[in-house]
C-alpha cells in the first residue's frame, strides 16, 4: 500500500467544543488548546445555542437592531452571535472580521458546513474564539445566550505498528 493511505487505526473522528455564556450585547473570549496526542484535521464548524428550537419548527431571531422576533418553519439557524477565530500559535486570523453564525456554520437545519480544503493543526495548537451576542433584548425566559461552538474533524495519529 502507498504511504499516503491512512488506516482506520490512525484516524479517530473527534469534536472539540468551546462553551460560553453571554449577556445582552456582550462579548467574550475563549481559548482552546488542541490535544497533545495527535494532529487535528478540521472538517467543519457547528454551533448550538440556548435560543435554538430543537424541532426546528421555529426560532428566535435577533434583527439588526437587536430586537427579538419569532419565525416559524425556519430553515436557517438564528444569527444570534458573531465569531472571530484566531490561530494564536501562529498569529493568523481565520476571518478578516467577526462573522455571523450562518456564514461560519451554515444556514441549513443541521447547522454544519464542511470545509472544502481541510485544515490540519499540529498538536497543542492554540485557537482563540471571540464571541459577540447580537441580542439587545432576550427572548422570554432567557437570561443569557449559551453557545456551544464545535470543531468537527479527525485526530490523526502517527503510524501504528
Amino acid at each position: 500500500m502507498a504511504d499516503s493511505v491512512v488506516s482506520s487505526r490512525e484516524v479517530l473522528p473527534f469534536i472539540y467544543t468551546v462553551d460560553i455564556s453571554l449577556g445582552l450585547s456582550a462579548t467574550g473570549t475563549k481559548t482552546l488548546v488542541l490535544g497533545s496526542d495527535s494532529e487535528f484535521e478540521l472538517y467543519g464548524f457547528e454551533a448550538r445555542t440556548s435560543a435554538d428550537n430543537s424541532t426546528q419548527a421555529s426560532a428566535v431571531l435577533a434583527n439588526s437592531s437587536g430586537s427579538v422576533s419569532t419565525v416559524n418553519n425556519v430553515i436557517q439557524a438564528p444569527d444570534n452571535f458573531k465569531i472571530l477565530i484566531k490561530d494564536i500559535s501562529t498569529g493568523r486570523d481565520l476571518f478578516t472580521s467577526s462573522l455571523t453564525r450562518s456564514l461560519v456554520c451554515g444556514n441549513s437545519s443541521n447547522l454544519f458546513v464542511p470545509e472544502g480544503y481541510r485544515i490540519r493543526w499540529p498538536r497543542q495548537n492554540q485557537l482563540q474564539f471571540d464571541f459577540t451576542c447580537l441580542y439587545s433584548t432576550f427572548p422570554t425566559s432567557m437570561t443569557a445566550l449559551d453557545i456551544t461552538f464545535a470543531l468537527r474533524g479527525y485526530k490523526i495519529f502517527g503510524r501504528m505498528a
